[in-house]
Formats: C-alpha cells, structure tokens, sequence
C-alpha cells in the first residue's frame, strides 16, 4: 500500500482562504493580537472605517472617524505605513499591525 504525501501549508492556506483568514503579506510588526495583555490594555480603542491602499501612492485609513495617511496621529496612536492588507501603527514605543477594517476596541 502506497502513502499519499499531504502538502499541509497548502491545506491550511485554503482553509483560511475559504474562512476569509487568508495570510498577511510579510512584515515584522507582530498583529495586535499577538502582543502582551498589558501591551493590549494600554492601547486606546481603534474603530477602523476605511481602508484605501494605492502602491506608491497617497493611501490613507479612517480610523475613529478621521482620515489619516502615514505620520498622522489618532491620539496618541501614529500611523507608520499602510499596507495592502493592514495599517502598522505605534503606541508609545510598541509597534503593532491591525487587519484591514478590523476594529480594536478596549474595555
């Protein structure tokens, strides 16, 4: 009897795919899941509207109802770039990614 090689990267990319998880382009800044919970607490709540992504280009998110472009603020929070898939954003000195349109919000 003859064993059939399973590509399990490959099963798992379809399964997020199909679960509408697929996978975020490459960068080092963790997702704000994966910080520590102190690190989450301290990060005010982000309410994500819009997200408008153009290579090279003036791309800009509404977050807590403001339009904001790479270097804006929301408070004490700063934009640091806007990805295809996700804004990267700094508190104090954490760096964090959030999800396209994906919220945070802190009780």
């Amino acid at each position: 009897m003859r064993e059939e090689s399973i590509d399990i990267d490959a099963v798992l990319a379809r399964a997020r795919e199909e679960l509408g998880e697929a996978a975020l382009a490459p960068h080092p800044a963790p997702l704000l899941a994966d910080l520590s919970q102190q690190q989450k607490d301290a990060i005010p709540t982000l309410m994500y509207l819009r997200h408008d992504y153009h290579k090279g280009g003036a791309s800009s998110v509404v977050i807590n109802g403001e339009q904001r472009h790479p270097g804006d603020r929301i408070g004490a929070v700063r934009v640091e770039e806007i990805l295809p898939d996700s804004v990267v954003l700094r508190y104090r000195d954490t760096p964090f990614r959030l999800r396209a349109l994906n919220s945070w919000v802190n009780l």
